[in-house]
């Protein structure tokens, strides 16, 4: 198939370099990315990318795609965005015909890997490294390759919550002492630096994730 990967950061970008690996086509638009500014962040860039051709061209411009030249759209650009650039993503996959699958945070805001896992988790911990970006990529991928043609939209805690043995079934893990969780205290809630803002993110219990995590009959929905 013939794949296009907008957006930024680690998710979106997993998911392409999966494709990639499985044979397809994958073509990234990329202006800036935020994952130059990361840790080990080139060598980071030249992994994800694995596979890809890359083009220097602006996400807004997939308005300009002729149909029948790509099979598959990906990106975890925000709602708000999207709508600040005059592009309807539904619109525009009916238009081309193709899968269209957007990765996006419960509230449609900003979604990063340590809030996706307060909200996903909360008082079960949270893990120092990409786990939800990873995750996230790879429910991206799938849903890719497995909806049918349309817009579809994941939510990144919900496809973290998937990960959690029982999902809202085992709202307690039975062989856990009472009391032994150290994370879930007010005063460590996840907390995420980006670009000059500071985003805080405290412990969500059982009963957050019920009303607020997409579920049926207590099974997360991707």
């Amino acid at each position: 198939m013939r794949v296009l990967e907008l957006g930024s950061y680690l998710a979106p970008a997993y998911a392409g370099m999966l494709l990639a690996e499985q044979g397809h086509a994958v073509d990234k638009w990329t202006i800036v990315d935020p994952i130059h500014d990361l840790i080990d962040g080139a060598a980071m860039w030249e992994w994800v990318n694995t596979g890809k051709t890359l083009h220097e061209r602006h996400a807004r411009h997939v308005a300009d795609v002729p149909a029948g030249t790509v099979d598959v759209v990906i990106d975890n650009v925000r709602a708000v965005t999207w709508s600040r650039w005059g592009v309807d993503p539904a619109a525009e996959a009916a238009r081309l015909g193709v899968t269209w699958v957007s990765l996006r945070a419960d509230d449609d805001e900003r979604s990063f890997d340590a809030v996706a896992q307060a909200r996903a988790w909360g008082d079960k911990g949270s893990l120092p490294f990409y786990i939800g970006d990873t995750a996230a990529g790879l429910w991206l991928a799938f849903k890719a390759l497995a909806a049918p043609p349309g817009h579809h939209v994941i939510r990144q805690a919900a496809v973290l919550a998937k990960l959690v043995e029982g999902e809202l079934q085992a709202p307690t893990r039975v062989w856990d002492e009472p009391g032994t969780w150290s994370w879930s205290t007010p005063r460590q809630p996840a907390l995420v630096r980006f670009r000059g803002d500071t985003i805080t993110e405290p412990p969500r219990d059982d009963q957050w994730r019920r009303e607020h995590l997409a579920h049926v009959d207590g099974r997360y929905q991707v």
